[in-house]
């Protein structure tokens, strides 16, 4: 009897023990869980910024990447990634839907939906920064028959994916020719496959908005390179009445030696680029994206040519959108000019 009182007692000893040991056991658990909640060197959690670009092959996409470098790197507490997308309107809408903090789009997509042009409205997105003007370019083969725009009737041409920005702008374009979609046989594509499309005889009509004064996408490089191509004007009356009905889109010239073989200057539709960004994030937090960009802007220079076009000058001239105080204030301060389109 007392043998067995003594085990018993034992048995409880060793239970109450084991009990301490694991309770301690699940305290030190908990306390090397939250040591690995990623913080920032301030003790914040690091705030996440998506980036969207635009189709790979492009230049927005190296340029969104190049942004995202720079913000990761020299803004307090934040990562941002960039991540291709079918372009502005995707872009402009997934601000919209919490998606995304940060977008890339024409400057005549931000100008519509802010107003509700064409659009539903849309307020969710203010201006971060203006970039380079970007080219409608046209290019066919240079043994094909297409001599001008009207020629296309009937025959095959690169779009853009519907509802994009791309492929609005060849819609104006068609318009204004007295033409539709139903008029031609559009192959909705992006940059890259547009190119590929028309090297094989896919397409008859290259028709994408590319990077300007930068210098053109990697994807029409390498096409100029491979293939004997000819670049089609638009008619000056034609750019002329586009521009009057909506002043965002521009009357440019895509200039000699932009790519191989181009030797005269091409009378092309031109639109802006601007930089969204959303509408709530805080003011400091925006202040410091573009203090950041102007700081370190050598680095985005050197990822993209077209990051050149962005300068004190040029950052905040024919807005389509209000600037978000925080990069109104930051360009206040450097002194940049601010204009808006009317």
């Amino acid at each position: 009897m007392f043998k067995k009182t003594r085990l018993t007692i034992y048995l409880l000893l060793v239970g109450i023990l084991c009990a301490v040991i694991i309770s301690g056991c699940g305290g030190s658990g908990q306390q090397a869980a939250q040591k690995e909640t990623p913080t920032s060197e301030s003790g914040k959690d690091q705030m996440l910024i998506t980036i969207g670009t635009a189709t790979v092959g492009g230049a927005w996409y190296p340029m969104g990447g190049a942004l995202a470098n720079v913000i990761s790197n020299y803004v307090p507490n934040v990562k941002a990634n960039a991540i291709p997308t079918g372009a502005s309107i995707e872009n402009l809408k997934s601000i919209s839907s919490n998606k995304m903090e940060i977008g890339f789009a024409t400057t005549d997509i931000p100008y519509q939906m802010y107003r509700g042009i064409d659009f539903e409205e849309n307020k969710s997105f203010l201006a971060l920064a203006n970039n380079d003007y970007i080219y409608l370019a046209l290019i066919v083969k240079k043994d094909s028959p297409i001599k001008t725009f009207t020629d296309i009737k009937g025959k095959k041409i690169g779009t853009g994916v519907p509802g994009s920005s791309n492929y609005k702008i060849v819609e104006e374009v068609l318009k204004a020719h007295g033409m539709t979609y139903n008029d031609v046989k559009p192959y909705p594509s992006g940059v890259s496959e547009q190119c590929e499309a028309l090297k094989d005889g896919n397409i008859d009509m290259f028709a994408y908005v590319v990077s300007g004064s930068g210098g053109a996408a990697p994807a029409i490089v390498e096409l100029a390179t491979t293939t004997d191509i000819r670049f089609i004007s638009l008619d000056e009356e034609i750019l002329q009445k586009i521009n009057k009905e909506k002043p965002y889109y521009l009357i440019r010239d895509i200039p000699p030696g932009w790519v191989k073989g181009l030797n005269e200057r091409v009378k092309a539709l031109a639109v802006g680029t601007t930089i969204c960004v959303k509408a709530d994030l805080k003011d400091e937090l925006v202040y410091n994206i573009c203090k950041a960009m102007f700081e370190h802007k050598n680095e985005l220079d050197a990822v993209h040519p077209q990051w050149k076009q962005t300068t004190k000058e040029t950052v905040a001239l024919d807005l389509p959108v209000p600037l978000h105080p925080g990069a109104e204030k930051y360009y206040k301060e450097i002194g940049a000019p601010i204009r808006y389109i009317e």
